[in-house]
C-alpha cells in the first residue's frame, strides 16, 4: 500500500499532520493563549501568550519528531510548516482583535477591612433558637449526665456553666446517622455526640447534619484523637531506626492515601474510614466550613473534647483544600476572583480558619499571620525553598497571571490594606515571582510600602519594572541567600 507523500514530497502526511495536530492542541490547552486576560495589556500579553505556546509546541515537536524519525518526519518539512503556522496564527489573532471592557461584569465589590471584625458568613437570624422560656431551671448538660462519661460531662459543666434549657433542647447521638428521609425535630441548643470523629467515614456530611439539628447560637460537642497525639504515640513505642520506618508507613497509610484520589477509595474501601487521621487544624476547619466555630477544647495527649457553637450557615460554593495540589480562590485583575494552584502545605480545610488567626494572632514583621500552626510539618521546608510555587507554572502559562509580579491574594488578606493599594492592586495581574521580604522586614507597614512601589512603577514602566524586579529577586536568591518571603 502506497503512503501519501506530504508537501516537498518528503515524509508520511498521515503521520506529519496529526503530530503537528497534537502538538498545537497541548499548547493551547496549557496556555489558554486564545482567551485574552489582560485587556490593559493587549499587545503585550498576545506577545507572551503567543510566543508561551509556540515554545510549548515547538517542544513537543521536537520529541514526537525523534520519536517518528527523519524518513516519516522530516526536519525540514516539520519546522518549515511550524513556522509558517506559528506566523499566521499570531496575525489573524492581532487582526481579529475584539475590544474587551476594562472591568468585567463579574469583578467582585472590594473587600472589607479585616479590621472591623466582620465574617463574610453572616450568621442567621434567630428566629430558629428554641424557646428560652422554659420552666426546666437546671444546667442544660444536667439533663444528659447519665448518656455520658464523666470526664466530658465535666468538660462541658466548666465551659457551658451557665447554659439552661428545656428537656426538648438536647440531643446526645450515640451513632452516625443514616440519610433514612426521616423528618426533623425542632432544632436544639446543645447536641452531644458519642462517636468518635475519626470513624466518621463522611465528616462533613456528619457535621451538616448535626448543623441542621442545631438552633442558631447551640452547641456541638464531640471528641476525637488528634494526629499531634498520634505522632507522640509513634514516638513512645519505636526509636531511632525503626520509628523512621513507622512514622513512613504511617504517613503514606494514613495520611497521604487518603488524600490522593483513586487510591482514597482503596482506603475507604479497606478501613470503612474507622481510626482516621485528622489534625486539629482540619477537625476545627471542617467545623467553621459548616458553619460552626469552636470555643473550647480539652488538653491532653490521649483523646480529646471539644465543643463548637453555631455562628454562620455552612459555607456555600467553595471547595476546600483537601488533595496534595490545591486550587485557592483569590483576587486578580479588575477585582475578579480566579483560581491559582500550589502544593498544599497546611492541613486541610486550613483556609477557614484564616481569619481567626489573624483576630487572635495578627501578622509578623514579613506579612505572614504569627502563630500560624495551620503549617504541616513539612510545610515549612516546601515554602522555604518555593517548592509549594510550582503548580503556579500552569498558571502562567495560561496567562491567569504574569511572571513578575504581587503573589495573588485572598479576599480576607486583601481586605487587610488600605482602599489605595486595592485600586492599584486589581489594576494589574498578580505574579509568580514576587518581591521579596526577608525578616528583617519592619512589620506590614513597611510590606504595603514595597508593594505601593511596585504597583506604582508598573503603572508607569511596566516591561522596566518586571525587568528589575526579576533580576533584583534573582540577585537575592543567588547572592544574598533569602529564603523567606
Amino acid at each position: 500500500m502506497l503512503s501519501t507523500q506530504a508537501i516537498l514530497g518528503k515524509g508520511d502526511i498521515e503521520v506529519i499532520v496529526p503530530t503537528a495536530a497534537f502538538a498545537w492542541l497541548v499548547a493551547v490547552f496549557l496556555t489558554d493563549k486564545y482567551v485574552h486576560k489582560y485587556p490593559q495589556r493587549y499587545v503585550t500579553y498576545l506577545v507572551a501568550s503567543h510566543a508561551k505556546a509556540a515554545i510549548l509546541m515547538a517542544v513537543l515537536l521536537l520529541g514526537m519528531g525523534w520519536i517518528s524519525g527523519p524518513v516519516a518526519v522530516p526536519w525540514d518539512v516539520l519546522w518549515s510548516g511550524f513556522v509558517v503556522f506559528i506566523l499566521t496564527d499570531a496575525l489573524v489573532s492581532v487582526l481579529r482583535r475584539r475590544d474587551i471592557p476594562a472591568t468585567q461584569s463579574s469583578a467582585v465589590a472590594p473587600p472589607p477591612r479585616a479590621e472591623n471584625g466582620t465574617d463574610d458568613r453572616s450568621g442567621e437570624s434567630g428566629s430558629t433558637t428554641t424557646d428560652s422560656t422554659s420552666t426546666d431551671a437546671h444546667p442544660l448538660v444536667g439533663q444528659i449526665r447519665s448518656d455520658l462519661d464523666k470526664p466530658l460531662v465535666e468538660f462541658m459543666e466548666k465551659h457551658l456553666a451557665d447554659l439552661r434549657g428545656g428537656s426538648g433542647d438536647v440531643l446526645v447521638l450515640g451513632d452516625v446517622p443514616t440519610a433514612d428521609g426521616t423528618p426533623m425535630s425542632a432544632p436544639v441548643r446543645l447536641l452531644a455526640s458519642r462517636v468518635r470523629l475519626n470513624d466518621v467515614r463522611r465528616l462533613n456530611r456528619f457535621f451538616l447534619y448535626c448543623v441542621g439539628r442545631i438552633a442558631m447560637g447551640g452547641y456541638f460537642v464531640g471528641r476525637y484523637v488528634p494526629l499531634e497525639n498520634d505522632a507522640k504515640e509513634l514516638k513512645r513505642r519505636y526509636s531511632g531506626f525503626p520509628y523512621g520506618v513507622a512514622y513512613l508507613l504511617h504517613f503514606l497509610w494514613y495520611r497521604a492515601f487518603p488524600k490522593i484520589p483513586w487510591l482514597n477509595a482503596l482506603y475507604f474501601a479497606i478501613t470503612k474510614g474507622r481510626n482516621r487521621v485528622l489534625s486539629k487544624v482540619e477537625i476545627w476547619g471542617r467545623l467553621s466550613y459548616c458553619g460552626m466555630k469552636v470555643i473550647a477544647e480539652s488538653e491532653g495527649d490521649g483523646e480529646r473534647y471539644l465543643i463548637a457553637q453555631r455562628v454562620a450557615v455552612p459555607v456555600q460554593n467553595r471547595k476546600p483544600t483537601y488533595y496534595p495540589i490545591v486550587s485557592l480562590e483569590k483576587v486578580g485583575l479588575d477585582g475578579e476572583i480566579f483560581h491559582t494552584h500550589k502544593i498544599r502545605t497546611m492541613f486541610p480545610f486550613s483556609e477557614f480558619l484564616q481569619k481567626r488567626i489573624f483576630d487572635d494572632h495578627g501578622l509578623g514583621s514579613t506579612g505572614k499571620f504569627m502563630n500560624d500552626y495551620r503549617l504541616t510539618e513539612y510545610g515549612n521546608f516546601l515554602r522555604r525553598y518555593w517548592l509549594d510555587e510550582l503548580p503556579g507554572i500552569f498558571d502562567w502559562l495560561r496567562g491567569d497571571i504574569k511572571l513578575v509580579g504581587l503573589r495573588a491574594t485572598s479576599r480576607h488578606y486583601l481586605g487587610l490594606y488600605p482602599k489605595n493599594y486595592y485600586d492599584l492592586y486589581i489594576q494589574t495581574k498578580p505574579g509568580l515571582v514576587p518581591p521579596i521580604f526577608d525578616e528583617s522586614t519592619n512589620g506590614f507597614d513597611q510590606i504595603v510600602k514595597v508593594d505601593l512601589t511596585y504597583l506604582e512603577r508598573y503603572r508607569d514602566q511596566p516591561f522596566e519594572t518586571d525587568v528589575r524586579y526579576l533580576v533584583q529577586t534573582f540577585t537575592d536568591i543567588v547572592f544574598k541567600g533569602i529564603r523567606s518571603h
